[in-house]
């Protein structure tokens, strides 16, 4: 599961999108890059679903 936002774009890029969405005939959607997923061990692994059942939510873990 990842959740993606909406990139921050400068006014000269969000130009250079809105060029590109012309040329392409595409409506475009910029999202910010994700981190990469952290490799846990088996003991962070298991902390991590311990969190989950505790709390009910979904965690996902990332680079820092």
């Amino acid at each position: 599961m990842e959740c993606a936002r909406p990139a921050k774009l400068t006014k000269t890029t969000v130009k250079e999108v809105q060029e590109l969405e012309e040329k392409l005939g595409v409506t475009l959607v910029a999202y910010e890059k994700l981190p990469s997923y952290k490799k846990l061990t088996a003991a962070g692994v298991a902390r991590l679903k311990a969190a989950e059942k505790e709390t009910g939510a979904i965690l996902v873990a990332y680079e820092a």
